[in-house]
């Protein structure tokens, strides 16, 4: 495998927990080797960087894997001059992503780089990380494989104005909506709120502005900066005292459990009350933090593996994701399940046998 981030750390421990298994046993379920050594790419959502390249390392130790596939996790962001290369197959000669060529950051941007791929024949892109659901403007030849529940709440940082709060839903939309402006509106010392926002094209920005808040607080009389989705050291460091700022549970549990680096700058995960899930969204402390957050807490999501029914690589990306409709899926509930947990997912609960979704 290529170079990774600093962020893509931890990933034998949960390697471990289930390296042969990433193929089920069900035939139906997968289509399996093919004799063609092809490259899967996977890029798109933050959110689930960290646990596809966990993922993806269990497919490519697989002794299912017989052909063998290249399973490739591109980060979301490249630090600084660092570059990183997808092998070319039979399909591709290959991508490189440096500064001048960025890697898809985002669900969008990763869903739309696997629809140009996928329209062009190409197989540069095979599968996409997305934090968000199916919209209206997806190809038709798109496949949403719902794989583990993740949160979003707020976030501040515990030392600063913020520390010790918690916000009711209504408190939340106020300060995103330009109403609620001082931290000691709700709680908090006297400081003004420095808000933010996840940077474009984020799947987090979509669920968090779209299902939590229930507007676009951009078309507020707000102001709004931006910050690398689940990376509060990327808030600017004279407002981190003041700041606040979706985050994903799934992604603050794994950074405090040290599964991945830790880029929270001591933000803490908020409580949000009136949204269906009055107790705090974590549980327990470092290194066993855990979700805690009810299933029908506002803030639930389901993430998905995106792949395209026109890709030439589909059947080997649906070997990586590892269910069809047919199920069952080492993912889910199933043999990975202490995988997801570990890098703070909560595994989805079985509906008729079948513990992953299609869509």
């Amino acid at each position: 495998m290529r170079a990774r981030t600093a962020r893509f750390v931890g990933v034998s421990a949960a390697v471990a927990a289930g390296a042969a298994l990433i193929f089920p046993g069900t035939a139906s379920a997968i289509p399996g080797p093919n004799q063609l050594q092809e490259v899967v790419a996977a890029v798109g959502s933050d959110t689930i960087a960290d646990v596809t390249t966990a993922v993806f390392a269990a497919a490519n130790s697989s002794a299912a894997n017989t052909d063998p596939d290249n399973y490739v996790n591109v980060p979301p962001v490249l630090a600084g001059n660092q570059s990183f290369a997808v092998p070319g197959d039979i399909y591709d000669g290959g991508t490189t992503y440096n500064v001048s060529n960025p890697p898809p950051n985002g669900s969008s941007a990763g869903k739309t780089a696997l629809a140009n791929a996928a329209a062009a024949g190409s197989g540069s892109v095979d599968l996409a990380r997305s934090s968000s659901p199916r919209s209206a403007s997806d190809p038709s030849t798109f496949q949403y494989y719902a794989f583990a529940k993740d949160g979003v709440s707020w976030a501040a940082s515990s030392t600063g104005a913020g520390a010790g709060v918690t916000l009711t839903l209504d408190q939340l939309r106020g300060i995103y909506s330009g109403a609620i402006t001082n931290w000691n509106q709700v709680g908090g010392t006297d400081a003004a709120i420095a808000v933010y926002l996840p940077q474009a094209g984020s799947g987090t920005l979509s669920f968090f502005t779209n299902t939590v808040l229930g507007f676009d607080p951009t078309t507020k009389p707000v102001t709004i900066k931006r910050f690398q989705e689940n990376e509060g050291n990327t808030i600017q460091a004279g407002d981190q005292s003041t700041a606040i700022a979706p985050y994903s549970v799934a992604q603050w549990v794994a950074q405090g459990n040290g599964v991945v680096s830790d880029k929270r700058a001591g933000f803490f995960e908020g409580t949000l009350t009136g949204a269906g899930s009055d107790g705090a969204p974590v549980s327990g402390s470092a290194p066993n933090y855990a979700p805690a957050f009810a299933d029908g807490f506002l803030g639930a999501r389901f993430v998905y593996y995106v792949l395209d029914t026109r890709s030439p690589s589909h059947d080997a990306a649906l070997n990586a994701v590892g269910f069809d409709s047919a199920g069952p899926s080492p993912l889910c509930n199933g043999s990975l399940a202490a995988t997801l947990s570990q890098y703070g997912f909560k595994p989805l609960a079985p509906v008729n046998g079948v513990t992953c979704t299609l869509s």
